[in-house]
């Protein structure tokens, strides 16, 4: 599978929604200038130049500020997580030579454990991973951050973000000038029966316009969190085929050991972006099994 075939067909609801987003985005900007061409032509200005920032080197560091992330510094640091990085970026890179070499280890100072990646090179683990995981689950769960840089899934997301920013930007402003005009609609009202029929079929617009944002909204949370565990269980699967699905399980034990059980709502699973720990640890036992019997 090509590299861009792979990044669609794994990615495909954050593409969709990026061109409702986009699509959304237009029609409104069409409504309130009246010319379709220059509207297409200014939304598309706006979200290229947005991407192209977000994909940037530029866009790499101002994620990585408002992470909190910093190099490795203390030689303790390097010592340790530096060899376990560059040994599964090695590997990772010989399972897919498409992989991008310019990917960077980063530290989070929060004691909770946690890794992920973002962007385009940057992959993070928190002082709280490193105290808690051994090396050879550090490996495991380096191994699964690779994978989700191998699928594309970090682009795919920042894609989404930058759709969903402008898309509530857009929103924002049209509900501004609803207001406006709905406010003009009540003085006008106290003076004649056309001011206050306009009035009403005005606050109806509003309550219907909320109604349709609120569905929208929550509709594509829910399809977003279908893609997002989806692809979490394509990293756990890049993982094995590193050759770290031993670690990975390991690692995902200890941390469902450590995750505190509560009671999750309907909505809440429904929008949960990470599968549950039992069903990644299952997909990744099968895996080891099928190679056993193999």
């Amino acid at each position: 599978m090509g590299a861009i075939s792979k990044f669609l067909t794994s990615n495909i609801a954050y593409i969709i929604w990026f061109v409702i987003y986009f699509s959304i985005a237009w029609v409104i900007s069409w409504a309130v200038s009246g010319n379709m061409l220059y509207s297409f032509i200014f939304v598309a200005v706006i979200y290229g130049i947005s991407i192209t920032i977000a994909l940037s080197p530029i866009g790499e560091i101002i994620l990585r500020l408002l992470q909190n992330c910093r190099e490795p510094s203390t030689e303790s640091e390097r010592s340790y997580l530096l060899p376990l990085f560059e040994e599964v970026y090695e590997n990772a890179i010989e399972i897919d030579p498409n992989l991008n070499r310019g990917i960077k280890l980063y530290i989070m100072d929060d004691m909770y454990i946690n890794a992920f990646a973002m962007g385009r090179k940057t992959i993070a683990v928190t002082m709280g991973a490193m105290t808690t995981w051994t090396k050879e689950e550090l490996k495991g769960v380096l191994a699964h951050e690779f994978g989700h840089m191998s699928y594309g899934h970090t682009k795919a997301l920042l894609l989404s973000t930058i759709g969903n920013i402008f898309f509530y930007l857009i929103v924002w402003a049209f509900k501004v000038i609803l207001g406006i005009v709905e406010f003009l609609a009540n003085v006008f009202a106290h003076f004649n029966v056309l001011g206050i029929a306009f009035s009403i079929i005005l606050f109806v617009t509003r309550l219907y316009v909320n109604i349709l944002i609120f569905l929208f909204v929550n509709l594509g949370e829910i399809i977003l969190a279908l893609n997002s565990r989806s692809n979490e269980i394509e990293a756990d699967t890049f993982a094995y085929e590193v050759g770290y699905g031993r670690e990975l399980i390991s690692g995902l034990y200890l941390l469902q050991k450590t995750t505190m059980n509560t009671k999750v709502g309907i909505m809440e699973q429904l929008k949960a972006s990470h599968p549950h720990m039992a069903d990644r640890i299952a997909h990744l036992e099968r895996l080891e099994n099928e190679n056993i019997e193999e």
